[in-house]
């Protein structure tokens, strides 16, 4: 983890608001106020909000994964295809099932995502894929 927590190094200064200070490593401490300041940000609100936001991008990682688990290996399959750009009918015809049949995978995993539609099924999708090899 980048940011340490040891005895020396996390304060608790009342005269800053009452704001917990962390020390980080040199290097990412010097990054972390460039970037803050090319934003006009102090740089702890820089790093509470990127922290937010890796820890909402998880958090959603997460909760695909466990509704990609309660997909049958069938709608799992249907799932992959859709994402990969395939039509409903060409879908079909890989799986030799009819489109409707498809249709009705396709809703269904929509459903258990909260998606409205494949483009959206296919970001999640690359983002599970990412975080798989990264």
């Amino acid at each position: 983890m980048w940011l340490r927590r040891t005895p020396g190094n996390l304060n608790h200064d009342p005269g800053q608001g009452g704001r917990l200070i962390f020390e980080a490593d040199a290097e990412l401490g010097e990054a972390l106020r460039h970037a803050a300041r090319d934003r006009g940000q102090e740089p702890e609100l820089l790093a509470a909000n990127l922290l937010l936001q890796a820890l909402a991008q998880e958090t959603r990682r997460a909760n695909a994964r466990a509704a990609l688990a309660l997909l049958t290996p069938r709608q799992q399959e249907v799932a992959w295809l859709a994402a990969g750009g395939r039509t409903n009918r060409q879908i079909a015809e890989t799986l030799v099932v009819s489109p409707e049949t498809v249709k009705t995978h396709v809703r269904h995993t929509l459903d258990k995502f909260g998606l409205r539609s494949k483009a959206e099924l296919r970001l999640m999708l690359l983002d599970l894929q990412v975080d798989a090899s990264g």
